[in-house]
């Protein structure tokens, strides 16, 4: 035990001083409002909410014909697509310009059912892809319009109002569709909803105000859907979910940052707002040069296990005074389609919205992606194959780095035609690293190598690579593109498998072990490369370089068979390129098995591990011979005992 009163007695080892008593009064007084104040705030509340869960659940549960049992029980068990649009309300207004289909509910005036007509899910063909879907579905979104009356007293059109049709109930390009609605207190509401032959809408908003008194109202539109996509891919390299341009910045938020409380709100006079996927996006232009609250907004739990937590996007404009008998008429535009560059281009320039083609993220290597893209578009086009216009930019793209790459294999060449040479060097400065390095150096400089102009061509190819594999996968313009023979989707990985000899045999094998036939063409044109350069002279180094290709091969193999079909004939242009400068040169060409370089290195490196070994261990000898003799130290000797 501590001895508190004679902390002053130097023999006293257990005395504690009073400073030091102190302190540790300090620390558990410390450690006490911490551990009350984490219990209190944030323990407690979190099993007061645990809790009342399980009261809610058990509620639900013994009510099942309660509405939030029965709205439960529907968000658990979803209903088909087209059942769901049946059973959400008898009237529908459809939608058809070619371009997309679908239908709007009179009920709500919502557009929750659209899809797209020169798209489908999957390769088969069989089902178009949907952008939007009501309630009960597997993943519900709608568009909403409407008003908002900072006077509660007033009656405003909401999700339960039955709006009528006013002449054709049928909207395409040519047949507007006009809806309106009476609140019964003077207001008569109208939406006229018109469609061009691609993906813009165009709302118009009206209030007629028939009350005798004035009215202030603000026009909003909204986007919601509930949980994630179920294609929701979440990577790096393409944003998905809410997104927008407002004031002068491009705003993107993901599910994850939103399920976590970050939202967003912001006041501009210029924008647009909306949920993108990968390759389709609904995106809401409001009235341009007026005051707009843009903001995103989640509803829903944080871990959201059911991915029933509802996002939304929204704006809220305006405020609109109406005098007595005076209408008031508000223009916005509504874009539901698929990201097709050109279009969003067209529409950016045609109605002034700004900036709206950075719904598509090029990322910030975009001055190389752009230029890819048109070149590949227009050469798709012409060719009607994108696997030719793949093809084509590879030559393009050799063709204006040829003099780097000339020069990089010539200096390869060189290293390769000196590489004898530098095997004695080494083998003769083998114990003398310094004397070796100023040698190899007397060497390049004789023979006009420089070793690192060799690294050009591989840092060349990295932005390039990065620029090409952004282009395939976030534009839609390379989706479902075929290329010859078994791609099917230069976007998609390889389907084939060297694992069941590319179908040959009947078995799927896992993804992991899907390496199809072109990365095993880049395997092979990658292997050829490596044997037409210098071996490299240390052991680990040599290992790396041949396991490289197998390596860089199985990585590449769950990429876009468009991307690997550039490598593989990027490689192939440069083993042609290398092997007519190692002619020109009159260098040895080997192109499959071990060369002799490799062969020699690796005996020399052999060689000089083996007399290090001896070095050491002659050292060794000699170290143990020179150290003295431990002397032991006298064992007791045993007692005898006396004779009695």
């Amino acid at each position: 035990m501590f001895d508190v009163n004679n902390h002053n007695n130097p023999n006293n080892k257990n005395a504690m001083h009073p400073e030091d008593m102190r302190n540790m009064f300090i620390f558990f007084l410390c450690a006490a409002i911490l551990y009350f104040a984490y219990n209190f705030y944030i323990v407690g509340p979190q099993k007061e909410a645990l809790r009342l869960a399980k009261e809610k659940e058990a509620e639900i549960a013994a009510n099942p014909q309660s509405p939030e049992a029965i709205k439960l029980a529907e968000l658990k068990n979803p209903l088909p697509r087209d059942e769901a649009i049946t059973k959400a309300f008898a009237h529908r207004i459809k939608i058809d310009n070619g371009s997309i289909h679908g239908s709007i509910t009179t009920k709500g005036a919502r557009i929750d059912d659209l899809a797209l007509s020169d798209h489908f899910e999957t390769l088969k063909k069989e089902q178009n892809a949907a952008l939007l879907s009501p309630d009960r579905t597997i993943f519900p979104r709608h568009v909403e319009y409407g008003w908002i009356a900072p006077d509660k007293s007033i009656a405003v059109p909401d999700k339960k109002t039955v709006w009528r049709v006013e002449g054709d109930s049928n909207l395409t390009p040519k047949t507007p569709v006009t809806l309106f609605w009476d609140n019964g207190q003077g207001l008569r509401f109208k939406r006229m909803v018109s469609l061009d032959d691609k993906y813009m809408f165009s709302i118009q908003q009206s209030v007629t105000n028939n009350t005798g008194k004035t009215i202030v109202l603000y026009p909003y539109g909204l986007i919601s859907q509930q949980g994630q996509p179920p294609n929701f891919a979440g990577t790096w390299i393409s944003h998905e979910g809410p997104i927008g341009y407002v004031g002068e910045k491009l705003q993107e938020l993901s599910y994850k940052k939103m399920r976590k409380g970050e939202e967003f709100e912001e006041t501009a006079k210029q924008g647009w707002i909306g949920i993108t996927d990968k390759y389709w996006i609904s995106a809401m232009i409001p009235p341009q040069g007026q005051k707009v609250k843009y903001s995103f907004n989640y509803a829903g739990t944080r871990k959201d296990k059911n991915n029933i937590g509802r996002f939304q996007a929204d704006f809220m404009g305006a405020s609109v005074e109406l005098a007595a008998g005076e209408t008031k008429t508000v223009d916005s535009k509504l874009f539901l389609g698929a990201k097709e560059v050109l279009v969003l281009k067209d529409y950016e320039k045609s109605l002034d919205i700004p900036q709206f083609n950075l719904a598509i993220n090029f990322g910030w290597l975009w001055f190389m992606s752009k230029p890819f893209f048109y070149f590949l578009h227009y050469a798709g086009e012409f060719t009607g194959n994108f696997g030719i216009a793949i093809i084509l930019l590879t030559v393009i793209i050799r063709s204006l780095v040829f003099p780097l790459t000339n020069l990089s294999y010539k200096s390869f060449a060189g290293m390769k035609k000196v590489n004898p040479q530098i095997i004695e060097l080494r083998k003769e400065y083998d114990d003398d690293k310094q004397k070796l390095q100023e040698e190899l150096i007397k060497l390049y400089q004789r023979e006009g190598v420089n070793p690192m102009s060799g690294c050009l061509p591989i840092l060349l190819q990295i932005p390039i690579f990065f620029a090409l594999y952004r282009v395939l996968f976030v534009t839609i313009e390379m989706r479902h593109e075929p290329f010859f023979g078994w791609i099917k989707d230069l976007s998609a990985p390889d389907p084939t498998s060297i694992f069941n000899l590319f179908g040959l045999i009947p078995w799927d094998p896992p993804g992991i072990l899907m390496i199809g036939v072109w990365p095993c063409l880049m395997l092979l044109t990658m292997v050829v490369q490596k044997n037409l350069n210098p071996p490299p002279q240390d052991k680990m180094q040599r290992d790396i370089a041949r396991i490289m290709p197998y390596f860089f091969a199985f990585i590449m193999a769950g990429f876009a068979a468009g991307l690997v079909v550039y490598w593989t004939f990027s490689a192939f242009i440069g083993v042609i390129q290398q092997i007519i400068i190692m002619k020109r040169m009159n260098v040895p060409i080997h192109l499959f098995g071990e060369t002799k370089a490799e062969e020699i290195a690796e005996a020399n490196a052999k060689e000089a591990a083996d007399k290090r070994a001896e070095l050491n261990a002659d050292i060794e000898d000699e170290t143990q011979e020179e150290l003295p003799k431990q002397i032991k130290p006298p064992k007791p000797k045993k007692s005898k005992k006396k004779k009695k």
